[in-house]
């Protein structure tokens, strides 16, 4: 198995290519032309390491020669000042060049998995909970819809090629060492601070109507350190939930994905067993890091959360991390995992509306 990993230097990335590594596959990593992260690589010195831009049809046919699998991760996560054209050019015909650059290589393509996200259900107002790979999928933001675009570019060309795929939608993939910088006052302050940006939040419909959100949860924070446990929970005092997914498990996810015979032709729901709640998950902040908890109430109610049953029966997907295993395990000193080498994990989890990535 010559399997391609875009992204390779990404959170997801690095630790896709060291699974791979570990199972014997033979692996080439791509990433972005320069990109600083490509040090997380250097502990896989038989990993061919290549440099291609999505938007570079010739750097990427050389990318893909005698690949007979591919793990495509990588996407434009964050709008910032990219024009809008560049984005959907990257996350959508992105998928498009490289899907011609398999279809061009001297081996025949035997799967091709692409990570899509659950940003394509409209997570700032999701239609429905759980989320159900059959749910309706109405974005309204550019990062959601030029990953749905690229769902559906890979299916049309999958049919028309006889390509063997499957699409994984991932949850908030989070690294250990960033865990616990979540359910923290810092970190909701922040992520309701996006209501400043108007409708280039991917979570706007979420502040859509609320004006006063960052309002109220300043007034009842009070003076409460920064980082203070807080969770968040609606008028009728029950606790917002969001699913999240520990890196390893979204690797052993898409390994699954990429190897089973079950997964293709499929999208699959990539989370934790049972979504994190904004009580539980602040318990947890709060009894590992010795701070204290605070329960924020919003006027609105939120349900973030993705059925994982269709990974489940199909392909043997059972994570085994819950957010209190991620802070645990982001504590240890001998980590199982290649870190996500973030400075904010605010931003690194959240923010797709700031700066600009290329990796998963």
């Amino acid at each position: 198995m010559r399997v391609l990993v875009t992204g390779a230097a990404g959170r997801v990335g690095a630790n896709m290519v060291k699974r791979l590594v570990t199972s014997g596959a033979d692996v080439r990593a791509m990433i972005l032309p320069g990109d600083p992260h490509r040090p997380k690589l250097d502990a896989f010195p038989a990993v061919d390491v290549v440099e291609a831009d999505l938007g570079d049809q010739r750097a990427i046919d050389h990318a893909c020669r005698d690949v007979t699998h591919v793990v495509h991760l990588a996407a434009q996560l964050i709008r910032g000042d990219t024009p809008v054209d560049r984005f959907y050019d990257v996350n959508a015909l992105g998928t498009l060049r490289l899907l011609e650059g398999v279809l061009r290589s001297s081996a025949k393509p035997e799967r091709f998995v692409l990570a899509s996200s659950d940003g394509t259900y409209r997570p700032g107002r999701p239609p429905e909970w759980p989320l159900r790979e059959r749910s309706r999928q109405e974005p309204a933001d550019h990062y959601g819809t030029s990953k749905l675009l690229g769902e559906v570019i890979l299916r049309n060309h999958a049919a028309q090629f006889d390509i063997p795929y499957s699409i994984v939608r991932f949850a908030t993939v989070v690294s250990p060492e960033e865990a616990g910088t979540m359910f923290r006052l810092s970190f909701w302050r922040a992520v309701l601070g996006w209501q400043a940006l108007g409708r280039n939040s991917h979570l706007w419909p979420l502040f859509d109507g609320q004006p006063n959100l960052v309002k109220l949860f300043d007034e009842q924070a009070g003076h409460a350190a920064p980082d203070t446990a807080v969770g968040l929970r609606d008028p009728d005092l029950q606790p917002w939930t969001m699913s999240l997914l520990d890196v390893r498990d979204a690797v052993e996810g898409v390994y699954r994905a990429l190897t089973e015979p079950g997964a293709v032709g499929h999208a699959f729901n990539l989370a934790e067993r049972t979504p994190s709640r904004h009580d539980q998950a602040a318990t947890v902040i709060s009894e590992m890091y010795g701070v204290p908890k605070l329960m924020v109430t919003m006027p609105i109610r939120h349900r973030l959360e993705l059925s994982i049953d269709s990974a489940i029966g199909r392909i043997g997907f059972w994570p085994e991390r819950d957010f209190r295993g991620m802070v645990r395990d982001g504590l240890r000193a001998d980590a199982d995992y290649v870190c996500a080498q973030s400075t904010s994990g605010v931003a690194s989890i959240w923010d797709r509306n700031t700066g600009s990535a290329a990796a998963t």
